[in-house]
């Protein structure tokens, strides 16, 4: 019977060499991460005395999401869609006539990024209510 201790011994030696030839996997470099940004807007696209529409677009998907009110200290109010996009709008209903309303626009949780991107306060009129005289549908 012969002893294994020398085999071990050569099995050992033997890993250890080839895993001295195998060339070490280096890791990738990391990609730049691009923080979300508004590349255009917001702007309002279309206002009447009860409704509003802003829109914005961003350089990568992202959150969709419009503080608003009527005192530009205290935007209280929110609207958004459940996602967003590159192109983001938001259509604001039940507003007051003839009222100045104060918006911020932000685009949260840029995709890939994990950013967030809010655009300078601005501000619409919404129109005059018009009284209903005579026929009216």
């Amino acid at each position: 019977m012969k002893p294994i201790f020398p085999i071990l011994i050569m099995i050992v030696a033997i890993s250890t060499w080839m895993a001295a030839q195998t060339p070490l996997l280096k890791e990738e470099p990391a990609l730049p991460s691009v923080s979300v940004e508004i590349t255009q807007g917001p702007v309002v696209e279309s206002v009447t005395d009860t409704t509003a529409v802003i829109a914005w677009s961003t350089n990568v998907n992202a959150g969709t999401v419009l503080h608003y009110g009527t005192d530009p200290n205290r935007l209280q109010q929110t609207a958004g869609m459940p996602w967003g996009g590159l192109t983001h709008r938001v259509n604001l209903k039940d507003l007051k006539p003839d009222t100045k309303y104060y918006f911020q626009a932000e685009s949260p949780k840029g995709q890939g990024t994990g950013t967030s991107a809010t655009a300078p306060p601005s501000s619409f009129r919404t129109k005059v209510a018009v009284a209903c005289t005579g026929r009216c549908t």
